[in-house]
């Protein structure tokens, strides 16, 4: 803290803490200094009576020690030097006790039980109506006040102080959670990029093994399909990990142009035809009229793929997938993907949209892979300023439905 010519004038001008305080007081200090270890005798009784301040005594040696540093400091107290050097000492009394854990409730209680001892003392030490009693006790209250005004002061600095190292530490440790997060979404593009390469390499073979003269066999031809569906499988677990990744980083790109939603959803479902009937299951579809909107193509197939595949896959045999556009107008369209299987227990719905739901997830008895597919139609239907909600009873049947609002 710094304490200027000025500011000690306008503390001391503020409380009214004139030459003729300070001369009072230099003329009752005698008075008042073979007073004071009776003073601080009883200021110790009143501390070591409450646990709080009780508890902060108790170190071997330290109780006398700080009865002498009392008396010196009640010594100045009544001296009438309150100078550059006055305050400057009651800065770092205020200091000392915050550095010792002295709450400030504490640090003001005992000053206003101090003020009462001293009061008391000076009454037995004038006769009765004498006003010198009364105006040493106002002169005594106004320095009071100032000790108690500076030491709140250090607290406050120290806590500036302390609010300054720790605002730097976030700052620091921000550019350190950047680097990092930049760092990672370097390693995901390239992990995603190494996987692909392959993967496109493994689907253009099993689509030449396909194509061969000759044809295949029954059960080959259903071993290549099996084989190309764990392939898109793969490519959505590779897509949904880089989504998700750049959403984190506020990297997902979103690119508007005119759709019809269900034309949208027709086509997505029926990507699932052929691989729903082999699975025992239906995929059926409710989007009777065109439905003209505007969002963004890739993002929304791909949730629509993400939340089919999960129906069909979390959905026993001789169950149906419904995919449905519920709702549509000027402003919003609702979407609803829904089954009859088992439902979902309503402990684990909030965990089905987080990252690192999956562990508690399979705890639950569900089947997740990554993890990554829900988590990454969250921040798709997010990045076109839309929401995805989960309803289930948890004994049988659940539905998501997407709301997406009109995009310019």
């Amino acid at each position: 803290m710094i304490l200027t010519d000025d500011e000690i004038l306008r503390r001391k001008a503020y409380l009214q803490i004139t030459a003729e305080d300070e001369a009072l007081l230099r003329e009752v200090h005698p008075l008042l200094a073979t007073k004071s270890a009776a003073i601080t005798e009883q200021f110790y009784e009143f501390l070591l009576a409450h646990p709080s301040t009780r508890r902060m005594l108790e170190a071997p040696g330290l109780l006398p020690r700080l009865k002498k540093l009392q008396a010196q400091y009640f010594e100045r107290l009544t001296s009438g030097e309150y100078g550059r050097a006055y305050f400057e000492d009651r800065v770092r009394v205020g200091d000392t006790h915050n550095r010792v854990g002295l709450p400030p409730e504490l640090y003001l209680g005992a000053y206003n039980r101090y003020l009462a001892i001293v009061t008391d003392v000076l009454r037995q030490g004038f006769p009765p109506g004498d006003d010198r009693y009364f105006n040493t006790v106002k002169s005594i209250t106004k320095l009071v006040m100032l000790d108690m005004s500076l030491a709140i002061d250090a607290y406050i600095e120290s806590a500036h102080a302390a609010l300054a190292q720790r605002n730097g530490e976030i700052a620091h440790a921000l550019v350190q959670l950047e680097r990092l997060q930049g760092a990672k979404q370097t390693l995901t593009d390239m992990i995603v990029h190494d996987l692909q390469n392959p993967l496109t390499g493994i689907r253009s073979f099993l689509e030449l093994l396909g194509s061969r003269e000759g044809g295949l066999s029954a059960s080959e031809q259903e071993a290549l399909q099996e084989a190309m569906r764990r392939c898109n499988d793969l490519g959505q677990m590779i897509l949904n990990v880089l989504h998700v990744s750049r959403s984190e980083a506020g990297a997902l790109e979103v690119y508007l142009e005119n759709l019809d939603i269900a034309d949208i959803v027709k086509r997505s479902a029926s990507a699932f035809d052929l691989h729903a009937a082999q699975q025992g299951r239906s995929v059926v579809v409710d989007a009777p009229v065109p439905v003209p909107f505007r969002s963004d193509q890739t993002l929304l197939k791909r949730v629509l793929y993400n939340l089919i595949f999960n129906a069909i896959r979390h959905t026993p045999r001789g169950t149906h997938v419904a995919v449905r556009v519920v709702a549509a107008g000027a402003d919003r369209v609702e979407i609803e993907v829904a089954d009859d299987g088992p439902g979902i227990p309503a402990a684990v719905q909030p965990l089905l949209f987080e990252r690192f739901g999956g562990p508690a997830l399979r705890s639950a008895g569900l089947r997740v892979d990554t993890g990554l597919g829900l988590a990454f139609c969250r921040v798709a239907l997010e990045a076109l300023g839309g929401t995805i909600q989960v309803k289930s009873d948890g004994q049988r049947g659940t539905r998501f439905q997407i709301v997406l609002p009109k995009r310019n």
